[in-house]
């Protein structure tokens, strides 16, 4: 990596860290009397209802749509299902790790499947590539993550949690996806890229605002979350998980991206997004259906301190 490179990229890095930093204060002093967990779901809340809806949209609409709008969310989708496929085999099947009951191994299967393209996957292509690399984390997110965390990632919680009825609905699914707001934000802003509608400047303007609060409310709410004494407990299984979740997924996406389609800026993203830390809203599929919530929040936390490790390596190998 040239010198430039990596001063650009720690200069976008350096924020991520210092905001996930100010959101474990937050925790620490809850300020206002307002504690970390009320404040973490209004910000996920507001994330959900208006700051993602604005950048899908903006990014969208703006977008020059080509291969990659097919290529980034095929390959998410194939990374995420061997990552499920492999973790159940490590965590379930090997017996490396005895004891585990159904909710300890639905809680890990999703957090070493579903990763935080949103919030930290904006913050290292964007130093890297240009606000335009935007899209690939957008289309990831919605049409690769979305899709599979409404469907597999719910189905797997509703069966293996103790709160779910064991089976899954795909009617339940279809309504639950075609109501989130980023969904249709995103079908708005791809009509009118697509068909060449006017894009008034107010309404555009504002998507943009609302897009660029995104990434520092998610960061925060990664703060918010740390436990540091969640990473004394079980540390194998916390070192497991994250060699699968930074290491081995990322890693057979490589091995089936890019010798098919080269090393470009589309493929280095595409790995680069298989390999984020544990997404944040598991934890809300977790606490709806009555899985390990707390062992889930321990490998959200590890990835996500490990995840600054291991991230140089990944750009030495790719870049």
């Amino acid at each position: 990596m040239s010198e430039h490179l990596l001063l650009t990229l720690g200069e976008g890095l350096a924020p991520v860290a210092l905001l996930i930093a100010l959101g474990y204060v937050w925790r620490l002093t809850a300020p206002g009397g307002l504690d970390a967990l009320s404040a973490r779901r209004a910000i996920n809340m507001l994330v959900m209802y208006a700051f993602y809806p604005g950048l899908a949209y903006h990014v969208v609409s703006h977008a020059r749509f080509g291969a990659d709008f097919w290529w980034v969310p095929l390959y998410t989708w194939i990374g995420l299902l061997m990552a499920a496929g492999i973790a159940w085999l490590v965590f379930a099947r090997s017996g490396l790790f005895p004891g585990l009951g159904r909710r300890q191994l639905g809680a890990l299967i999703l957090a070493c499947s579903f990763g935080n393209i949103l919030s930290i996957g904006l913050s290292v292509l964007q130093p890297l590539y240009g606000s335009g690399a935007a899209r690939f984390a957008i289309y990831a997110d919605i049409l690769g993550i979305g899709i599979l965390f409404w469907s597999l990632g719910a189905g797997l919680a509703s069966a293996w949690g103790c709160n779910g009825d064991g089976t899954f609905r795909l009617s339940l699914f279809v309504r639950t996806f075609v109501r989130l707001p980023p969904v249709w934000a995103f079908a708005a802003g791809f009509t009118v890229n697509l068909l060449g509608l006017p894009n008034p400047a107010p309404i555009a303007r504002t998507a943009e605002l609302l897009g660029q609060a995104v990434v520092p409310a998610m960061l925060l709410t990664i703060g918010m979350s740390l436990s540091p004494a969640a990473l004394r407990q079980r540390p194998g299984l916390l070192a497991m998980a994250g060699l699968l979740k930074l290491v081995v997924m990322p890693a057979i996406v490589a091995a089936l991206c890019l010798p098919f389609l080269g090393r470009n800026e589309m493929t280095v993203s595409i790995v680069l997004l298989a390999g984020m830390p544990t997404m944040m809203a598991t934890i809300m599929l977790s606490e709806r259906f009555g899985l390990d919530t707390e062992l889930l929040a321990s490998v959200m936390v590890a990835t996500t301190l490990l995840y600054f490790i291991v991230l140089p390596l990944w750009l030495w190998v790719l870049l």
